[in-house]
């Protein structure tokens, strides 16, 4: 029994007429009554009574209707079903992001992607012990939102946004008054950063900047996460240097002020296998850059 011959039998059990049948279906009559003559063959009963003025649907018939338009029925649903994953609409995608990467970024393209993805169901990672390119390479994520530099064999990169670095103080630090202050002047300054094991490429390009600037950083305190970071520096425990999108999360007794002779700037990167995303990555990847574009934070020198 095919799908076929269902279709058929449908036609012709809803329009009890084998000529009117074979034109709603395109087909000429005989090889129509052929086919349907067949099924009857195949299943071993009559499904329909046949007379010169009428036809009509037997008990069997009548079951086949019912469950013949429930099996058509299932089947579109299937063929839309694939469909929609083959476009990237339904099912999981493994979004991967590092400690530092977020900010004020990500929730816009998490917003954007569920409105307009809301079948496909979102799966973030920021564990600080993620390995974010043996994660994409295994398939254990399917694209990754993080800071550069950021290098692996076997992934494309892009940038997303390109930003100044400022400096995180407290509210109350006597710095705090000034509107711009010089990197070079922090040398005594104790620092909080991310360690370098969770975000080493951040964590390399502040402390080529303080040696570039003529000191090496006093890391005083390490924390993994943006809010035990920002949460150290709110207590007095040190300064520290972060992308300008951080002030986006920043408390009340943190204050942030640009920084002269920083000459690095932080990049955030979007990340995935191969040449081209999955259907589902290919989505939020043209939803992070858009944005990153509409929000005005493309770049910033």
């Amino acid at each position: 029994m095919e799908f076929r011959q269902l279709q058929l039998f449908v036609a012709v059990a809803e329009e009890l007429h084998f000529g009117r049948a074979a034109a709603r279906i395109g087909m000429a009559q005989p090889p129509f009554s052929q086919q349907i003559r067949r099924l009857e063959t195949e299943l071993g009963v009559e499904l329909l009574t046949r007379t010169s003025r009428r036809v009509a649907l037997t008990a069997a018939g009548a079951r086949l209707l019912e469950e013949a338009r429930a099996l058509l029925a299932r089947r579109g649903d299937v063929i839309h079903s694939v469909q929609q994953a083959a476009s990237g609409e339904t099912g999981t995608l493994r979004v991967g992001f590092a400690a530092s990467s977020a900010f004020g970024v990500l929730p816009d393209i998490v917003l954007r992607f569920r409105t307009r993805f809301p079948k496909v169901k979102l799966e973030l990672d920021d564990s600080a012990t993620l390995n974010v390119g043996a994660a994409l390479t295994s398939g254990e994520l399917d694209i990754a939102i993080i800071r550069a530099p950021f290098r692996h064999e076997g992934l494309t990169v892009e940038r997303l946004l390109r930003e100044r670095f400022v400096l995180a103080l407290p509210a109350r630090h006597p710095r705090a008054r000034q509107q711009v202050i010089a990197l070079s002047s922090l040398a005594s300054e104790p620092f909080v950063l991310f360690p370098r094991h969770s975000a080493p490429g951040m964590h390399d390009l502040v402390t080529s900047m303080c040696l570039a600037a003529g000191f090496s950083p006093n890391i005083l305190q390490e924390a993994s996460s943006w809010p035990s970071v920002v949460g150290m520096v709110e207590a007095g425990l040190g300064l520290t240097i972060a992308p300008a999108s951080s002030q986006a999360l920043c408390p009340k007794g943190v204050v942030f002020r640009p920084l002269s002779g920083a000459p690095g700037h932080a990049e955030l990167v979007v990340a995935f296998p191969g040449p081209r995303p999955s259907p589902a990555a290919q989505h939020f990847r043209v939803l992070a850059h858009e944005a990153v574009s509409r929000s005005g934070r493309g770049s910033s020198d």
